[in-house]
């Protein structure tokens, strides 16, 4: 979430005037595009796998140890027991099938624009990482939290999920399933969509079509969503909501364009949660369903964001996204 506050769940967007710009994404944790945001030429045919297997080994020469500025970003939100994470060979194993899951687009702009891509220890739970740019050199650095090595998407999603919400007495709870992947696998798309985003200037082109419609700016949704249940929760700068609020919320979301809650918090975000589903549901088989219980663990309400029509109009704007012929501005 770009130009927040500073929250284990937000994103920091530093004036560009400043020597080193960074986004601070400490978070618990953004998508259609119009034909003019042009990605990369050679991601319209599928890499051969010699193509394929050189660019992952040329991603995975990257990772290594964190920056200084990114550990010295974490201690300065509070983590103070931060520390980098040597990756064993079974978790590198693991990291460089993941990077090959990567669409062709994704990981082209990758091999353009990321510098490193490091894990560390001591982030809480909630968090996920902090995804740096350098305003000298254009390229990226991707922080993440280690124990999404071994970590379920579904645990992921719930702990992020039930920021949303406080108990109320009503014995209710709410708990999200990810299934056909991993917390790292999905947190990798989305986080390396936000790269792509960025530097094909996708959600700042001005007749994007996802801006138009849905966004009025980075941050402001057009005025029938705006008002939407869904549009007023902890990831808009909302307070936590009852947990007997759930349906009402959900219901909400499901008349939106919007794959998630967490969606709702910015175009960026928007785009991100819409690529990392949708590659999530295609290549992986995946789904994402979210469950109301009550107090004896039996399911009341159940939602399968995936299958909203908005969302699914939506997808097919991606899906022509990652293979267009066009080419992503200021990339070769």
């Amino acid at each position: 979430m770009l130009v927040t506050p500073l929250k284990i769940s937000k994103v920091k967007d530093v004036p560009t005037g400043l020597k080193r710009r960074r986004w601070m994404r400490l978070r618990v944790m953004s998508a259609t595009l119009g034909i003019a945001l042009v990605p990369l030429a050679y991601a319209a045919q599928r890499d051969s796998p010699q193509s394929e297997a050189a660019g992952v080994q040329e991603l995975m020469a990257r990772v290594g140890p964190p920056s200084d500025v990114a550990l010295d970003d974490f201690k300065k939100a509070g983590m103070e027991e931060i520390r980098p994470h040597t990756l064993t060979a079974s978790e590198r194993a693991k990291m460089e099938a993941v990077l090959a899951s990567l669409p062709d687009l994704t990981r082209h702009v990758l091999e353009k624009k990321l510098h490193t891509l490091a894990f560390v220890d001591g982030v809480p739970g909630e968090g996920t990482g902090l995804t740096s740019e350098s305003a000298k050199t254009g390229l990226y650095d991707i922080t993440l939290r280690a124990s999404l090595l071994d970590e379920s998407l579904s645990t992921f999603l719930t702990t992020k999920e039930r920021r949303v919400f406080t108990a109320d007495g009503s014995g209710l709870t709410v708990a999200v399933k990810g299934i056909g992947t991993d917390a790292l696998t999905y947190v990798l798309l989305h986080e390396s969509t936000h790269v792509v985003d960025r530097s094909c200037s996708i959600t700042s082109a001005p007749h994007s079509r996802v801006i138009q419609g849905i966004w009025t700016s980075p941050h402001s949704m057009v005025p029938q969503l705006a008002s939407s249940a869904a549009a007023a929760t902890y990831f808009r700068g909302g307070r936590p909501l009852g947990f007997g609020q759930a349906a009402t919320v959900y219901d909400a979301l499901a008349q939106t364009p919007f794959v998630s809650l967490y969606a709702t918090a910015s175009e960026q975000e928007d785009l991100a949660e819409l690529v990392a589903w949708r590659e999530v549901m295609k290549q992986h088989g995946g789904n994402l369903i979210i469950e109301v219980s009550n107090a004896r663990g039996e399911t009341v309400r159940r939602w399968e964001p995936l299958t909203f029509p908005g969302v699914q109009k939506r997808f097919a704007d991606v899906d022509d996204m990652l293979t267009s012929q066009e080419t992503c501005s200021g990339l070769s």
